[in-house]
């Protein structure tokens, strides 16, 4: 089917993993019409000529500072780009009158960890300064967008993905096991790991339907740290040198999908044995 008038998708974060990934599947959409945003969310004056030039229909609001290393490096400045940067965006929205959608890219660092799966309405404690300043951000959307934008927060969980830079758990192991260096963990914990080709599928098909809500993006599968070890032993056929740090307690957090398959009818197809071949692939 062709379209006369292409829908306007714009995107912040677009060079980003994840962002420069869901762009070259965007340009595939005949539907669509991309555009990315190159300029800081902190500077106003950027904001305001992209949303001049451009009439977007939806918008994919992707742009952060994530990496934990980051924070450390520069908290003040993570804090800003996460939680006043999305506040510049709602003050430009709320002039617009053809903005239909927004999703905004949110985290499963927003809940306590938890042996239990959780869902959207699960406790939220963050367990990192970045949970807080997504928490933060969701919640400053919530209050003041406006009412006639439909507002779409993704919670992602793990996100994974050969191109997944080295400061992020599994391309760190892939690095240790290629290097034969020794691995240092708590094969109690646990995680729920989602390949960016799933977030990818979800992320259209929300803004295809126009979904709002809060939704988990993930798995849905409790994946410890010991199966990840022996997954990576049998693909990389590498002796690890490993130990095991046991504390006697496991930490992490996996989700209950439930929620995104209903109203969209989305399954992730990529498993954890996917994952880790796609990472120790050559």
């Amino acid at each position: 089917m062709k379209y006369k008038f292409k829908q306007i998708v714009g995107v912040t974060g677009a060079s980003g993993f994840l962002g420069s990934a869901l762009c070259k599947d965007i340009k595939k959409k005949n539907k669509f019409r991309l555009v990315k945003f190159k300029g800081n969310i902190l500077n106003k004056n950027h904001l305001k000529e992209w949303f001049f030039k451009y009439r977007i229909n939806y918008l994919i609001h992707l742009a952060a500072v994530v990496p934990t290393y980051k924070f450390i490096k520069d908290k003040d400045y993570a804090e800003k780009v996460n939680l006043v940067g999305t506040k510049n965006i709602v003050n430009e929205l709320n002039k617009l009158n053809h903005i239909k959608w927004l999703f905004y890219s949110s985290t499963s660092h927003v809940y306590k960890f938890s042996n239990n799966k959780l869902k959207e309405n699960s406790l939220k404690k963050p367990f990192s300064v970045y949970g807080k300043t997504k928490l933060k951000a969701e919640n400053y959307l919530k209050k003041k967008l406006n009412k006639n934008i439909k507002l779409c927060c993704g919670r992602i969980f793990s996100l994974e993905g050969k191109k997944k830079t080295e400061s992020y758990f599994l391309p760190s192991l892939r690095s240790k096991v290629q290097s034969n260096s020794q691995i240092r963990l708590n094969l109690n914990n646990f995680r729920d790991f989602v390949h960016i080709d799933d977030v990818i599928k979800a992320i259209i098909k929300l803004m295809n339907n126009e979904v709002s809500g809060n939704f988990n993006i993930a798995s849905g599968k409790k994946i410890t740290f010991l199966k990840i070890i022996n997954i990576i032993k049998k693909i990389s056929k590498k002796k690890i040198s490993l130990e095991n740090v046991n504390d006697k307690s496991s930490k992490g957090s996996y989700a209950d999908i439930q929620k995104i398959k209903k109203f969209i009818r989305w399954t992730p197809k990529r498993n954890i044995n996917y994952i880790l071949k796609d990472y120790f692939s050559k």
